[in-house]
């Protein structure tokens, strides 16, 4: 009968034994056990995954550690599996999104530095990817690193001219040339999209038929592969929803609840992908009001107000029209007692019902401070 955790933890640990004297088909067999009493358990997949390379059985392997990231909701090790296999069966698509997929997580963690050295692999492996592309314009503009960000605006203004978008990839081009006005090589590209370069758009690639198994089980590797390639996007919905830390006493007092939401919208702002919405008049592009989203964060989680207050009103005078911006912006404003700015920008934030009665308040206790 299954779920008998005595059984399960012993064939655990004797898969592990096994695998430590390098006897894998022993420890295939033990795993399997394991993987019987709990079929939805991370840990016996993974570990018939190691199995698996250690008898060269790399397709086998792939699935495995691909199951063992979906039963453990994305466990960062496990993805890392799964692409380093991808990458050495040549599935190179395949690797880069799940890169890709690992750098979102890192980026949660607020490892930075490991987060743009997933990306830059994936783009690496697959230079047609805009995801990564576009993270690392947004952090390299964010970080102040303009010949990078250059780099990248470019590299996303040629895939998106080869997908015969080129509205976009002109947008591309002037977020470059408001970093590096001079750069030659942004006004080559701006020459060559204005005058309709050939394009030509990368076929989709194939789901790689796994030997040796039954269609239905063909079918739920087809549906893993998609769920890696997919990874990133769904797991950043759900931490919306799931606190990173443990959850502390949070104040009921209006205002501070107004200013946790407008955090959380400011970060949620910076994660969404763009829309057509995005292009509308003449502003900055996305990816740049982005890059000074998070900068004005930085700097208010450091006490630089006047430097947050800066990356706000660019952000907003380049075209960003988010109430959560405006009540931060109002915020800083009274932390500077500039009671006529906090004013007009409280007068945007409360277009959205959420912040109409924290911005009465907080600019009213404002008022009797003064």
């Amino acid at each position: 009968m299954a779920n008998n955790r005595p059984r399960y933890e012993e064939a655990l640990n004797r898969g592990a034994m096994y695998s430590s004297r390098e006897m894998w088909k022993d420890a295939f067999g033990a795993y399997r056990v394991a993987i019987a009493e709990f079929p939805k358990e991370p840990a016996p997949y993974a570990g018939l995954g190691e199995a698996c390379l250690g008898l060269k059985q790399l397709d086998k392997a792939l699935e495995c550690f691909k199951l063992a990231a979906k039963y453990s909701r994305g466990d960062i090790t496990y993805l890392k599996k799964v692409a380093d296999i991808q990458e050495r069966q040549g599935q190179l698509h395949d690797a880069a999104k799940t890169y890709t997929a690992v750098g979102e997580f890192l980026l949660r963690q607020r490892k930075l530095d490991d987060a743009i050295g997933n990306w830059e692999r994936a783009i690496r492996l697959d230079s047609n990817l805009l995801g990564p592309h576009r993270r690392l314009a947004m952090i390299f503009q964010r970080q102040n690193k303009k010949r990078d960000a250059v780099r990248e605006y470019l590299a996303i203004a040629r895939i998106l001219q080869t997908q015969g978008d080129n509205k976009k990839a002109l947008q591309m081009c002037q977020a470059a040339l408001r970093l590096d006005p001079e750069n030659k090589d942004v006004l080559t590209a701006v020459d060559l999209i204005r005058h309709g370069e050939a394009a030509y758009a990368e076929p989709a690639p194939e789901e790689t038929i796994v030997p040796g198994i039954s269609e239905e089980e063909q079918a739920e590797a087809d549906a893993l592969t998609e769920t890696v390639r997919q990874m990133a996007a769904i797991f950043e919905a759900e931490a919306k929803n799931q606190p990173e830390h443990p959850v502390q006493p949070l104040s009921n007092d209006p205002v501070d609840v107004a200013r946790r939401l407008a955090q959380e919208q400011v970060a949620e702002e910076i994660f969404r992908e763009e829309d057509e919405s995005d292009m509308a008049g003449s502003g900055l592009s996305k990816l740049e009001r982005d890059a000074l989203l998070g900068q004005a964060v930085d700097f208010e989680s450091r006490g630089q107000v006047d430097d947050a207050i800066s990356c706000y009103e660019k952000a907003i005078g380049g075209g960003l029209r988010m109430p959560a911006a405006f009540f931060n912006l109002a915020l800083l404003y009274l932390d500077r007692a500039d009671l006529p700015k906090a004013k007009r920008a409280f007068g945007h934030a409360v277009k959205d019902n959420n912040y109409k009665e924290a911005s009465r308040l907080a600019f009213t206790r404002a008022q009797q401070a003064a």
